[in-house]
């Protein structure tokens, strides 16, 4: 219960001789503190789904069909700057010992591999593989979402969640007789993914129909890539769709970064759009250097404005 005192009663009490501590004390809603419980529970009710150890989906794997007449392409390894190696040295490691890679002697395919610096300090080995494999893959003809279709599911919601899954792609296996295309070339030899890699061009659509079959049937659920998203009219009805999420994505091996998911949000930031009980409307910050823009009073000025 809080208490309110004006200063005609502050004097009459003699409250203004206190230590202002002795007045003052810290207000905590209550609905914050059990939302904050609520996550916790859910995150221990679900420990397998939030291990910091890569998952590995179990319900589905990725094929890769060359064209007809297609050539292998063998790509020479690019120079790693000096300073860069112990870190690509110690990321080849870590592939290796969670299965993603596995070190080979010899393949008809390779490409070359591109360094990118994370802003933690480590770095993400990306393969390139433009240099003649994507060129060589047949389409995985599967749509990716619409974004209507996916703001039905927000419209109406008055509270959100969010998933993040770890290195999404590297969660999802490869079946063997697909595994000889993504091999790498480095500094350290070759190395064959037995996992999907970021850069393959039929990566994305095969993973947005794993993800749409796992959230096949889910009320108030949907996924954009590894992007997923509940949405409920209240928090109790968020709840229980977070857990029903959680359990399917259990069951299909799939791992989640608990640092990076959100629970109970009021406001959801989603493709260029906010969204929150009033409904939907765009992100400012993507409206901003329109808005700021001077009106054209010329031909030449309104050209440049389009």
């Amino acid at each position: 219960m809080v208490h309110l005192l004006g200063l005609d009663w502050i004097d009459q009490l003699k409250l203004s001789e206190l230590p202002l501590n002795q007045l003052c004390h810290l207000v905590k809603s209550t609905a914050s503190t059990t939302f904050e419980e609520t996550t916790q529970q859910i995150v221990s009710d679900f420990p397998v789904v939030f291990e910091e150890d890569l998952g590995c989906c179990t319900r589905a794997e990725v094929s890769l069909r060359v064209k007809p007449n297609s050539a292998p392409v063998f790509c020479n390894k690019r120079t790693v700057p000096y300073a860069a190696v112990p870190l690509v040295e110690a990321e080849l490691k870590r592939l290796e010992e969670k299965g993603v890679i596995t070190p080979i002697t010899y393949s008809k395919w390779a490409a070359p591999i591109v360094v990118v610096k994370k802003s933690n300090g480590t770095v993400r080995i990306c393969a390139d593989f433009s240099t003649g494999l994507n060129s060589a893959l047949e389409e995985h003809h599967y749509p990716l979402p619409v974004p209507d279709d996916l703001f039905a599911i927000l419209n109406g919601g008055t509270c959100f969640a969010k998933l993040d899954l770890a290195d999404a792609y590297l969660q999802v296996p490869v079946e063997a007789q697909s595994r000889e295309l993504l091999t790498i070339n480095t500094h350290r030899g070759l190395y064959r993914y037995n996992r999907l890699p970021f850069g393959i061009k039929t990566a994305p659509a095969a993973f947005q129909q794993i993800m749409d079959t796992m959230l096949n049937g889910l009320d108030g659920a949907a996924a954009y890539l590894d992007d997923i998203i509940i949405v409920g009219k209240t928090p109790v009805e968020l709840q229980e769709r977070i857990r029903n999420v959680l359990s399917r994505i259990q069951e299909y091996g799939f791992h989640l970064r608990a640092d990076k998911c959100q629970f109970f949000l009021q406001t959801i930031k989603y493709l260029g759009f906010i969204f929150d009980e009033q409904g939907r409307r765009p992100d400012p910050n993507n409206i901003t250097a329109i808005q700021s823009l001077a009106a054209p009073t010329d031909v030449s000025e309104l050209r440049a404005f389009l």
